[in-house]
């Protein structure tokens, strides 16, 4: 049994079947399952071999195996379909009011629409102002005519007093608050630029201021309230039936309180324009409380070019 077992050992040391484990066979020995069960020894000669285990193998034995690198996991679909750009078949479908055929239909429908409601506008404009009927003015307004009254220095005048000149007639009083000077106002600016824009036509036109108040405007008090004008103002007052028949000319309306007191103070209700007179006296255009004085000078300015077109003469 030694002789066996020093073969044996050798034969172990020889395979390289270092530290197998022996197990028990049912008939009660140790076998080694690298060589089977065949192979069985008795249990007294497995300390040999154990001790043997510990030895280092021999370099004919069999290769050592690599350790395996563990591979990269593969990346999800999901993950790259979330990273590309959608495709533009997923933003349009195919078919339908939102595919690309779809929409360029609707387009084209509005700039049609667009088209025809334009084209008809215009149409129809064209054909009301053919259809619109061409206002024509036969005569003049029956403003203006003889008056006689006197001036802020005390002298008579009357409606020939002016002839000759364009004149821009304005009814008021001089107790006004508000009204009478913001319109006295424009028209000496009117006048001014008039005179700036065309010194040509400088002096040309005749501002007069005529009182819807005789009881309270003197002439004293006509030429004290002038003062604060265009210098060129001339101011007219008279007794109340001289005053009332200018008024009646002109056609301006004024009203007085009734029965006021001597010494009470009050306010004269009256029409708000300014007349443009030729020099002939005949009337050429009328400017209310919304006409600003630009306006005023530009048009006055037409005016008189109007009437030196025809031949006429303005006295300086």
């Amino acid at each position: 049994m030694r002789a066996f077992g020093s073969v044996f050992s050798k034969a172990v040391r020889h395979t390289g079947v270092l530290g197998h484990v022996c197990h028990q066979s049912p008939l009660g020995t140790s076998v080694f399952s690298r060589f089977g069960p065949a192979m069985a020894i008795p249990r007294s000669s497995t300390v040999s071999i154990r001790a043997y285990s510990s030895e280092k193998p021999p370099s004919s034995s069999t290769p050592e195996e690599k350790p395996r690198q563990e591979e990269a996991p593969k990346p999800d679909n999901d993950t790259f379909n979330e990273k590309k750009p959608p495709s533009r078949d997923r933003l349009l479908p195919a078919t339908g009011p939102l595919s690309p055929i779809g929409i360029g239909l609707f387009l084209a429908t509005a700039a049609g629409i667009v088209y025809y409601f334009t084209v008809t506008k215009e149409r129809v404009a064209q054909k009301r102002a053919q259809e619109k009927p061409q206002i024509e003015t036969y005569g003049k307004a029956a403003i203006g005519g003889a008056y006689e009254l006197t001036d802020q220095n005390g002298n008579v005048v009357t409606d020939t007093t002016f002839r000759g000149k364009f004149a821009l007639v304005y009814f008021g009083f001089c107790h006004c608050p508000d009204i009478c000077p913001d319109e006295m106002d424009k028209m000496g600016d009117a006048l001014d630029a008039l005179e700036r824009d065309n010194p040509k036509l400088a002096n040309t036109v005749q501002p007069i201021f005529i009182t819807c108040d005789p009881q309270r405007d003197s002439p004293e008090a006509i030429k004290e309230y002038l003062k604060q004008f265009h210098p060129r103002f001339v101011g007219l007052t008279g007794s109340f039936d001289q005053v009332r028949k200018a008024c009646k000319a002109y056609r301006v309306y004024f009203s007085k309180p009734p029965k006021v007191a001597p010494n009470q103070d009050y306010l004269v209700d009256h029409s708000i324009f300014s007349y443009l007179m030729d020099p002939d006296g005949e009337f050429v255009d009328v400017y209310g409380k919304d006409k600003p004085a630009g306006f005023m000078a530009t048009d006055i300015e037409r005016r008189i070019n109007q009437y030196l077109d025809a031949g006429r003469t303005i006295e300086k």
